[in-house]
């Protein structure tokens, strides 16, 4: 019986490595998971930090060259956007509402979605 003893004390010594290994696998890529979730996190923050900072100087003459440009090319790229948008509006015969930017129809007088008068 020794022969049978020592194939079944190897097998739970292997069984025991197997589930130690499967273990830490489970437990590193939780924490990789963990690790690029916080990244993605910090990525929106640095975003909204920058849009804050946006915010903040966009109507500031003292900026260094670098960031008037940065700045400038948000502003026009804004502008670019919006223009689109009301592009697309026309194509669909709608507007938006200037208080609660809802697409309504081009005629309307009231907003369907807040009621605000429109002119």
């Amino acid at each position: 019986m020794g022969f049978l003893d020592d194939a079944i004390n190897k097998t739970k010594e292997v069984f025991d490595v197997a589930c130690q290994k499967t273990g830490e696998v489970v437990t590193t890529e939780k924490q990789k998971f963990n690790i690029a979730s916080l990244k993605s996190k910090r990525e929106k923050d640095f975003a909204d930090l920058g849009r804050i900072y946006f915010e903040l100087v966009k109507k500031d003459n003292d900026l260094d060259d670098e960031t008037r440009n940065l700045v400038d090319a948000i502003i026009e790229k804004n502008e670019e956007i919006a223009r689109l948008n009301a592009d697309i509006q026309n194509i669909k015969n709608k507007r938006v509402c200037p208080r609660c930017s809802a697409n309504i129809d081009i005629n309307s007088a009231f907003c369907n979605s807040c009621g605000a008068k429109l002119d």
